[in-house]
């Protein structure tokens, strides 16, 4: 399993949600598409699909985070269609999306999302230890405060 994927694994299993989340709706199932296209969201050229989507038990797509390698304007387009089709049920009223990029890469990953004005919930990095271990760390929370931690 490379990088990318074990660290989709992870922020899949431990932010969405996070352990000792409460507050998460018993409905909430958190599909990853790494390993197969499960939940996709339409773009110009077909489906595309985000690493990590949480739908409620109707089917209906609540939460969005994308894993990045590395961070260029392609992103941002497609962080705009994930953005979209994400609910906005935040305390401050942003769309329910996350991005997570390599350490460095945050400062542009932010500049584009305010060039192409994308509603998020929060920008965070992610870089893998040698003995495989995942580290987050939050950069802007625009969403829910509960959500700015890492781990």
């Amino acid at each position: 399993m490379d990088e990318h994927d074990r660290a989709v694994l992870y922020i899949a299993a431990n932010r969405f949600p996070f352990p000792d989340q409460v507050d998460w709706p018993a409905d909430y199932i958190t599909l990853t598409n790494q390993s197969s296209e499960r939940r996709g969201v339409p773009g110009p050229a077909g489906m595309e699909y985000p690493d990590i989507v949480v739908i409620d038990g109707r089917g209906e797509i609540r939460e969005i985070g994308e894993v990045e390698r590395a961070v260029t304007d392609e992103c941002a387009e497609r962080w705009a269609r994930a953005s979209t089709a994400c609910d906005n049920k935040t305390t401050s009223g942003v769309q329910h999306f996350f991005v997570y990029v390599p350490p460095g890469q945050d400062i542009e990953a932010l500049r584009l999302m305010d060039l192409y004005k994308i509603s998020h919930a929060g920008v965070r990095t992610w870089a893998l230890a040698p003995d495989g271990t995942v580290t987050i760390d939050p950069i802007v929370t625009n969403g829910d405060p509960k959500d700015h931690r890492a781990r």
